[in-house]
């Protein structure tokens, strides 16, 4: 038997969420289930709750989203993923997932439209002034929101042990992002990306390459610390594909909010999130990168290896402050 769920409206994800609820809980696989929108019509009873079963919370957010987009499907595609989420609460996580992956490009393009049309109304207003305003509030507004979701992210299983999320930081205007792999032992504490040693050394590049910290957007393709324990110490261990992918999450956020200009990526995990696969530093340093969703994309390689290596040391740093500078220049370009 086909049981149909009348919805009252395109986005109505309350109404969904009630009647996908009682749909799990019972049971009913997606194939017994026709969803429509408009109250007209029949409609079938939704059967009595039952056993509850909790979901990621990175799964409600998404279905917020999706709800919004056209495709017809978004919410049988939705019913779908939360009985395969009952089973396996870790489905998120896998970046190979065709299912996820379908459903987060719907939100993601909910998401770029969302703000073309904030840029669009802000633009045509009468004063220039006021509508970079008007722009400047709402991008403020949408940065604040998503950072504070992103405060009880649980799209992974690093969250469990890092003591906090460490979102990005700069201004929303900034047209210039930096992309690091994840927070280290300090920035896990102090809840700031770019703080440890890795981020010092960052610090006395960018001043040598005439880049002013303050006037850029600085975040991690990670945004929880990966660790091994080794005694009392924390020592840094490399996030995997799987985790880079449940984090891409937030990145795609930050940079529909910040549409900067140019984005640098820090090492080969940070071009991984912007390039949604694996790229070598050699392969693409120094040169320029389109990317889908606009914006230029250069890669670079991540302060801490500057710590690390043990052969011509003042050259690589050299070199990495030479980057930083055709950044800056390239910057100039394109303003």
């Amino acid at each position: 038997m086909v049981r149909i769920v009348r919805l009252a409206g395109e986005d109505d994800f309350e109404g969904w969420r009630q009647a996908a609820r009682a749909l799990a809980g019972a049971g009913v696989p997606p194939d017994h289930v026709a969803w429509h929108v408009g109250l007209a019509g029949g409609a079938s009873p939704l059967p009595a709750s039952g056993a509850p079963f909790s979901v990621p919370r990175a799964f409600l957010t998404l279905a917020e989203t999706v709800v919004r987009h056209p495709d017809p499907e978004r919410f049988a595609l939705l019913y779908t993923l939360l009985l395969r989420l009952r089973e396996r609460p870790g489905l998120l996580a896998e970046g190979s997932d065709p299912l996820v992956r379908r459903l987060e490009r719907m939100a993601k393009e909910v998401r770029q439209e969302a703000w073309r049309n904030v840029a669009a109304t802000a633009l045509t207003g009468t004063m220039a002034e006021t509508s970079r305003e008007a722009v400047g509030g709402n991008a403020n507004a949408a940065w604040e929101a998503v950072r504070e979701e992103a405060r009880g992210c649980t799209r992974c299983h690093l969250y469990k042990h890092a003591t906090q999320t460490v979102f990005g930081e700069g201004p929303v205007a900034a047209p210039l992002m930096f992309v690091g792999e994840q927070p280290g032992d300090q920035e896990d504490l102090a809840g700031r990306p770019f703080v440890g040693p890795a981020g010092q050394l960052f610090d006395r590049a960018l001043g040598d390459a005439g880049i002013d910290r303050g006037q850029a957007y600085i975040t991690n393709a990670v945004k929880h610390f990966k660790f091994e324990r080794r005694g009392k110490r924390r020592i840094h261990s490399k996030p995997d594909a799987g985790e880079i992918e449940a984090c891409r999450w937030w990145i795609e956020q930050e940079r529909a909010i910040l549409r900067p200009t140019l984005t640098v990526a820090l090492g080969a995990t940070a071009a991984r999130s912007l390039f949604g696969k694996a790229v070598t530093i050699t392969a693409t340093r120094g040169r320029a990168h389109a990317l889908p969703e606009g914006g230029e994309a250069w890669v670079t390689v991540h302060p801490s290896f500057l710590l690390r290596v043990q052969d011509d040391k003042e050259a690589e740093y050299a070199r990495f402050v030479a980057d930083l500078v055709r950044v800056k220049e390239r910057l100039a370009e394109l303003s």
